[in-house]
């Protein structure tokens, strides 16, 4: 029933994906249901050579390697984990409160990378959906990405409540950036805590109980400006919170805007659907 749903409202253009931060070293669910339901393209980039060399180009994905940055020469820093390499260095002083970190954010490596700003990287079409992954270097990449982010429809975007890497901006920052650039917080697709040594929870160092350590947070377009999108973004917009979020009621939102311009009762069809759904909260 919602692949027939979709079928109904698909944008005749393919939904537009740029994953920064692309290395395969932690998966990432919500872009690969959406690339298995929809039709898309993804543009993604990772400087780490050794990762970037994991990655396959396919017809629906293009990868490249080099950093998104404020377009100046930087080091990689490449830590031993590297889901941990960064641009910044890690502040290992706060990191050793935590179990494991003193090891996975050991650096074991640096090199001279170029950097190029997202506003000037030429995508053969306008970006609907970013995911922004990138070890605290988030700042940066929103501040010389204002345009291609402004365009766009959807950011998830990894942020810190307490800073993990030296000069990294805390989310309350990266939120207020967003929020200029005409973006709310929606929801957070994964909340990452950590307990403090010596402590664990359920006898696991990855388990937290209350500190937040990291945030994967999903920022829409402002609702007050949902009026003034297209149909074929309200179209892109309603397929990515439906299959990478499981947002049915902001979809539910979006269908029925969609049915009022279109004239057409899609949203009987999608509210059918839902209401067989057992619908079960994250947080």
């Amino acid at each position: 029933m919602p692949l027939q749903i979709f079928e109904k409202i698909k944008p005749k253009d393919p939904i537009v994906i740029c994953d920064i931060g692309a290395s395969p070293c932690d998966n990432v669910p919500f872009i690969e249901t959406l690339i298995s339901k929809t039709n898309c393209i993804l543009y993604g980039f990772e400087p780490n050579e050794d990762e970037f060399k994991k990655l396959k180009n396919d017809e629906k994905r293009k990868y490249y390697n080099y950093a998104i940055g404020n377009g100046e020469d930087q080091t990689l820093n490449i830590c031993k984990a590297p889901g941990m390499t960064s641009i910044l260095e890690p502040d290992l002083e706060y990191l050793d409160l935590f179990h494991g970190f003193k090891d996975w954010a050991e650096i074991i490596e640096k090199k001279k990378i170029n950097t190029k700003k997202l506003d000037e990287v030429e995508f053969e079409k306008k970006v609907d959906f970013f995911k922004i992954d990138v070890q605290g270097y988030e700042h940066e990449i929103i501040n010389f990405g204002q345009k291609k982010l402004n365009e766009s429809l959807i950011i998830q975007i990894e942020a810190s409540p307490e800073p993990i890497y030296k000069g990294e901006k805390p989310f309350s920052e990266i939120s207020s950036q967003l929020e200029k650039l005409g973006f709310q917080l929606h929801m957070f697709n994964n909340i990452n805590s950590r307990c403090f040594k010596p402590m664990t929870f359920n006898n696991n160092i990855y388990e937290g109980l209350h500190n937040l350590f990291q945030l994967d947070c999903v920022f829409i377009k402002k609702i007050k400006l949902i009026d003034e999108i297209s149909i074929e973004e309200l179209k892109k917009m309603a397929m990515i919170l439906f299959y990478s979020f499981n947002s049915i009621d902001l979809v539910d939102l979006l269908i029925d805007k969609i049915s009022k311009i279109e004239n057409i009762n899609y949203i009987k069809d999608y509210r059918d659907y839902i209401k067989n759904l057992k619908i079960k909260k994250i947080y």
